[in-house]
């Protein structure tokens, strides 16, 4: 096995809405090793949040794809789908293709265990990351496989599939929860997909009166958009405040991580979970209003075994916690089994797939250029991609 060329779009680790174009060389394989051609990957608001919390506790997204030899730069992870072009591990083969994180680059490579539903990347640093970041999903081909075939559809659940299963669990725990004793919901960022995913799956409940009334946060720019999924009863641009009716107990998903909007409402709100980050310019993020209660129970959620992690989730009711995906899938996949949550996650992301193309909420945008990258990278992170378009970028055809 000879080395590889590499080449990828490097973040700066002190100035993360700026990247740099970096050439060279993987080793050879050693064994127990894959290395994976980076057929595709998306960018969205999502990598906002990896980029501003790379380095926080239980998270350190930036020691995914660790960059040696360049402190001062940092591999922003991205999701993606890969095929395997080499291997010196007997349990995988060339040609199996998996989605999962990966970043801005032709090729990556890991030692790798088979799992139940693809591989788990192993070794070195990745076995003190959370065990989300290392697992990889084989792509079936199947008719119901969201990534099924080619053109929009399979692209887009590519870039949305993180949202989109985002957005299912979410779902689930409000329901589990109960509504946490709210009747409406509000998800701020409503323009990204993450929360038109997440309405999507609400729009049952707003239909069997499970959820009164549906709010969308955005800004000025963006309200249009929203209005025109149809998914919210009310858009408001975030000067505005939540309707001061009784009749209405707001849960707030918080994708927009703006401490402002919280303080201004929070009067009117049951719950917030604080789920992201796209305003990177908030003077406060909505992470520093947990409290103690708050924080204990973020810890326990990431750390903690599971059985204190559920004793903690019972005992605390914070009125703002961390919505922390991993341990509430773990818990679904309990509740379900396995194939059944994983048959549910792909039937929310079909769910959201075909109403935003279909609908003409969303079109797919395609970049293979090291410098279209960055300009992609670059307008995610100031906020100006549009709403209605969902990036796919490729390098796995540059040297």
């Amino acid at each position: 096995m000879s080395k590889t060329p590499r080449i990828m779009v490097a973040t700066k680790r002190k100035r993360k809405k700026e990247t740099v174009i970096l050439r060279d060389e993987l080793p050879a394989l050693q064994k127990g090793e894959v290395r994976f051609s980076v057929d595709k990957f998306g960018l969205s608001t999502n990598n906002v949040f990896y980029a501003q919390m790379g380095e926080a506790p239980f998270l350190k997204f930036f020691h995914v794809y660790p960059l040696k030899g360049h402190k001062d730069l940092v591999n922003v992870p991205a999701w993606g789908l890969g095929t395997i072009i080499e291997s010196e591990n007997s349990e995988f083969n060339v040609g199996e293709r998996y989605r999962g994180f990966f970043h801005m680059t032709n090729v990556v490579q890991m030692k790798a265990k088979r799992s139940s539903d693809g591989l788990v990347a192993i070794g070195g640093s990745r076995d003190k990351l959370n065990k989300a970041y290392n697992r990889f999903v084989k792509v079936s081909d199947g008719p119901t496989s969201p990534f099924t075939g080619v053109g929009s559809k399979p692209d887009l659940a590519m870039v949305a599939a993180p949202g989109a299963l985002s957005g299912f669990v979410i779902y689930e725990l409000l329901k589990m929860k109960d509504y946490y004793g709210g009747n409406s919901v509000v998800l701020t960022s409503a323009s990204s997909k993450l929360s038109l995913a997440t309405a999507v799956c609400l729009q049952e409940a707003r239909k069997n009166g499970s959820v009164k009334r549906m709010i969308g946060y955005t800004s000025a720019a963006n309200a249009e958009f929203v209005q025109s999924t149809g998914l919210f009863d009310d858009v408001l641009t975030y000067d505005q405040s939540l309707p001061p009716n009784k009749g209405y107990q707001f849960v707030m998903i918080d994708v927009a991580g703006d401490a402002a909007i919280f303080q201004r409402n929070k009067t009117q709100l049951k719950k917030v979970l604080a789920v992201g980050g796209t305003h990177s310019n908030a003077k406060a993020s909505t992470f520093t209003s947990f409290g103690a209660s708050g924080v204990a129970k973020m810890v326990s959620g990431m750390v903690a075994p599971k059985s204190v992690a559920n004793w903690v989730d019972n005992k605390l009711n914070p009125k703002v916690e961390m919505f922390f995906a991993p341990s509430v899938m773990a818990t679904l996949v309990d509740k379900f089994g396995k194939n059944e949550f994983e048959k549910m996650g792909d039937a929310a992301l079909n769910k959201f797939v075909t109403a935003a193309i279909d609908n003409g909420w969303i079109t797919v945008v395609r970049g293979d250029e090291p410098e279209a990258i960055q300009e992609s990278y670059d307008r995610v992170f100031r906020g100006k991609l549009p709403p209605s378009e969902a990036v796919i970028l490729s390098l796995a055809n540059t040297v």
